[in-house]
């Protein structure tokens, strides 16, 4: 499919070509495989799952790869079928209403939002030990703000430079991170006398709380945070060649990928331990493990390049969650549509959007140097989001279904066929189950109530402001369709190479 194709299908659905379709299948792998970042996951996730189940925790790890195995094909079967920026909303907005598109989106922007939010603050915190920063919580806080500014300014500058990087940022994830890790696993099998046996693995550790299978559940969340944004690609459709057929596969090659990397990770580093006291109360379990095996400046060299990948990590969820305010904002679904939809026609990205995520970023910080609670509360908001994005786009497919109003499959695209149903099924039921444990076991609770009020706050809009709206067909994708007054596509100018 040519360029000048995808762009007449994406007037189909009423939109104009107007951002930088540029991202090729390199690109867009790197995209997911970025968003999900198995270094950050398991830099992050793993002193969690090590406190909380003893080493033992690493089992939950299949089961989470097995539930995101179970979106990816879901989110691939409709990106195949729907490609648009702001997969979120989208998709539901076309298969069941914009109500529901509004609900899935703004839910999209929590998770995205405070998600990369999380990661810049994790990055700081490793920045202050590579560097031997004595950093306060305030200072922590103003160097998060300064990597997210740095974040918007190169998505501001253009979807190309972002790609760039993150591609270069994954390459190193892939080559010295990994390496890295082999290195540590063949001294810790071949030359250390000072690691633990396989028998290891199966143990809860010697403070771990009782019931064990609260624990353990609890750990598995870590697992869980260290997969989410699998279907961030879709969330790049318009700026991606052949996108129907290029990112199914891209997404579940990053999922597969990511998979095995950081399996693989969390077993060897586990193995590597020497003294589970000390790891267990250290609060670098990674760079401290490295350090013992093999030398620390050997982990100060793995943790730099390891802060590039978690640096790529914020670009790219930066990248979608923009991409998902400005979806929605073209559909005119919030205050300022108007302003929020506004594309550079030089640069040919949403530069508003981009401003204005950071902005709210930065007001999520801003907000912990008042109270440290609060942003503890809303950067566990990050899992929240993604999985009630999964459970309301998935239940949204399942009524779709029963009104057999699901688009048809092209040729050569990917496509779920007969296996829909089970999927769907298998989806919800899964998907709700971990939601419901990011809702309710003690250890997430006060996250959920914040996160309830936050939405509450998404329902008070749509009652005062969006459903005014909808009613006078102001708002919504038919709004879009019906108010297209752009040039055809063919008559935009293509941005030179």
């Amino acid at each position: 499919m040519t360029v000048s194709e995808e762009d007449a299908r994406l007037a189909e659905f009423g939109y104009t070509q107007k951002l930088d379709r540029s991202v090729g299948r390199l690109a867009s792998f790197c995209i997911g495989f970025s968003v999900i970042s198995a270094t950050t996951a398991v830099y992050s996730s793993f002193g969690f799952g090590l406190s909380h189940a003893g080493p033992a925790f690493v089992w939950t790890f299949p089961i989470a790869a097995a539930v995101f195995f179970v979106w990816a094909v879901i989110a691939g079967d409709l990106a195949a079928k729907i490609p648009l920026a702001g997969y979120a909303y989208q998709w539901t907005s076309r298969l069941v209403g914009p109500t529901l598109g509004w609900f899935t989106g703004f839910a999209g922007l929590v998770g995205f939002i405070s998600g990369f939010t999380g990661v810049a603050y994790i990055m700081s915190s490793y920045l202050g030990g590579l560097f031997g920063w004595e950093l306060s919580d305030a200072g922590l806080i103003w160097v998060t703000i300064a990597i997210v500014l740095v974040c918007v300014v190169i998505n501001a500058y253009g979807v190309r430079l972002a790609t760039l990087l993150n591609n270069i940022g994954v390459t190193l994830e892939l080559v010295v991170t990994l390496a890295g890790t082999l290195i540590v696993a063949a001294i810790v099998f071949f030359v250390s006398t000072h690691h633990q046996t396989v028998s290891f693995l199966f143990t809860k550790g010697d403070t771990v709380s009782e019931p064990y299978l609260f624990a353990w559940l609890t750990s598995s969340l870590g697992c869980i945070f260290g997969l989410l944004g699998v279907e961030a690609s879709a969330d790049v459709a318009e700026e991606t060649k052949a996108a129907r057929r290029t990112i199914p596969r891209t997404m579940l090659y990053a999922l597969g990928v990511s998979s095995a990397i950081e399996f693989l990770m969390y077993i060897v580093f586990l193995l590597g331990i020497d003294d589970p006291a000390a790891v267990s109360a250290s609060g670098a379990p990674i760079a401290d493990i490295m350090s013992r095996q093999v030398a620390p400046w050997f982990s100060k060299a793995v943790v730099a390049v390891a802060l590039t990948n978690i640096l790529v990590c914020v670009l790219s969820n930066m990248l979608v969650a923009t991409r998902l305010m400005y979806s929605i904002s073209r559909d005119n679904m919030v205050p300022g549509a108007r302003f929020l939809s506004h594309v550079s026609p030089g640069r040919r990205t949403p530069s508003a959007a981009v401003w204005s995520t950071g902005i709210l970023s930065i007001l999520i910080l801003l907000s912990a140097l008042v109270n440290a609670q609060a942003f503890a509360y809303i950067i566990g908001l990050s899992a929240l989001g993604y999985f009630t994005v999964y459970v309301l786009t998935t239940g949204g497919l399942v009524l779709s279904r029963r009104r057999g109003n699901l688009p048809a499959a092209e040729p050569g695209t990917f496509d779920l066929g007969r296996m829909r149903t089970p999927v769907y099924t298998v989806g919800l039921v899964v998907f709700a189950a971990v939601l419901a444990a990011l809702l309710l076991l003690p250890e997430f609770r006060a996250n959920g109530r914040i996160f309830l009020y936050v939405m509450i706050g998404a329902g008070v809009w749509w009652a005062l402001g969006l459903r005014p709206r909808l009613r006078r067909g102001d708002a919504g994708p038919a709004y879009s369709l019906r108010n297209r007054t752009d040039p055809a596509p063919d008559s935009i100018p293509s941005r030179p190479s």
